[in-house]
């Protein structure tokens, strides 16, 4: 899976998410993608689906390199 698929796949997953809050009368304040993110996370999908899993994975690994070393100890 390449990085563009990755984050169209947690995407995806975040506008399945933010529906699902939408529906449920929840605030909605945040990106799709981090929608996806907080969906694999907390409705723990981690081992259920092989591309989800990889695209959490490169994602989540893609997000962390580009901070990296940005950060300021408090």
């Amino acid at each position: 899976m390449n990085i563009d698929t990755a984050y169209a796949t947690i995407r995806q997953l975040g506008t399945i998410f933010k529906d699902a809050l939408e529906k449920a009368g929840k605030p909605v304040d945040s990106t799709i993608l981090i929608h996806g993110l907080a969906a694999y996370t907390k409705l723990s999908l981690e081992g259920q689906d092989a591309d989800l899993d990889a695209a959490y994975k490169i994602v989540m690994d893609d997000m962390i390199n580009a901070v990296r070393g940005q950060w300021v100890a408090a």
